[in-house]
């Protein structure tokens, strides 16, 4: 039976121990790349399909509003939840960047458990549903099942 594929988080952070830290965090439910740039950034929501795009405000090259400017304009099928991690906490910057319409904004410092939270909520993983969303047909979800049942009455 094939695994489910863990939703492909992207994380857009100039600070590499940012990026380190929020991936020793998500790994575990997510595969996790990341982008050191606003243009890295950009690039790579044009390969890739994300779920989730953890998005600082301040970085080089095109920062976190023209990443959101690009997704707006260039990916509306294709858009992943954008979810704001930044230290730019103004009231300017956090109305702005609410005017994207985020699936959350997180001001940095950050707990750990908010952010793994908020990540799984913006992915549309719920803890009961440690799995999240599926699309295939039904016959391998009852396979699935089945072998899930099996396992736990041996």
């Amino acid at each position: 039976m094939s695994r489910v594929e863990k939703p492909y988080v992207l994380l857009a952070d100039d600070n590499e121990a940012n990026c380190t830290l929020l991936t020793a965090l998500l790994h575990r439910d997510f595969h996790v790349e990341a982008a050191f740039d606003g243009q890295e950034t950009i690039e790579r929501l044009r390969t890739r399909r994300y779920a989730v795009l953890l998005l600082d405000l301040r970085m080089p090259e095109a920062d976190g509003y023209a990443v959101l400017d690009f997704l707006k304009e260039h990916q509306p099928a294709m858009l992943p939840r954008v979810l704001v991690v930044t230290a730019a906490v103004s009231a300017r910057d956090l109305q702005r960047a609410a005017s994207y319409g985020p699936c959350g904004v997180l001001t940095k410092p950050f707990e750990v458990d908010t952010l793994l939270a908020t990540v799984k909520r913006c992915a549309l993983i719920e803890e009961s549903n440690p799995l999240g969303p599926m699309l295939c047909s039904s016959g391998p979800v009852i396979l699935f099942l089945a072998d899930l049942l099996r396992q736990r009455l041996m």
